[in-house]
Formats: C-alpha cells, structure tokens, sequence
C-alpha cells in the first residue's frame, strides 16, 4: 500500500512524498510527520517554513540524518523523530536556533 503526501510549506513551496505500509494504517503511521504538521511556527506563527536534512557524524563513525521543518523568519526548527523500528517518523518541540557561543571565562 502507499500512500501519496502533499503538503504546501509555504505559498511558494511544498513538498511531496510516498510512504508504504503494508496496509493503509501503517502508511498512514509511517506519513505522520507530514499530517500532523499545522505548517505554522509554533514560536512566531509565520506560516514562512522550509524543511532541510543535514548529516552529521557520531564518535563512533556511524552517520545521523536529521531532518526538520524550520521557520525562515525566526530561524526556529522542528525536529523529526524516527522510530525505533523504523516504521516512521514523529514530530518533537519547537527549538529555538543553535547559536555556537562560547561559555564565559
């Protein structure tokens, strides 16, 4: 079974993917980071959001995709989580951006 997600992220883009089950419910689990999604920043409200995966690499050499839904006017970002099984995805919190600063001497 798939199932076909579109979802306008802001009036000038959208993103479109296919999710498998192996019935309507578990491609309807595996979609849930997209229809749960209300396309509004929960910290300004903008409904100005992109979504990007970066890459990131752990001590042991093992390789971390994350992917998130991010507010282009206040910078905040809304992490995807996967599940432990691998048979989908769920939303966290909304975060306020990384900001690399040094802790005072």
């Amino acid at each position: 079974m798939e199932l076909k997600v579109r979802m306008n992220l802001s009036p000038t883009q959208s993103i479109e993917a296919v999710f498998e089950g192996n019935n309507i419910q578990d491609a309807i689990k595996a979609a849930g980071c997209l229809l749960e999604f209300d396309g509004e920043c929960g910290n300004c409200k903008s409904k100005n959001i992109g979504v990007h995966t970066r890459t990131a690499s752990g001590k042991d050499g093992k390789t971390f995709k994350y992917t998130e839904y991010f507010c282009k006017d206040c910078q905040f970002t809304k992490p995807w989580g996967a599940l432990q099984d691998g048979s989908g995805f769920f939303l966290k919190s909304w975060k306020e951006p990384y900001k690399n600063e040094q802790a005072p001497e």
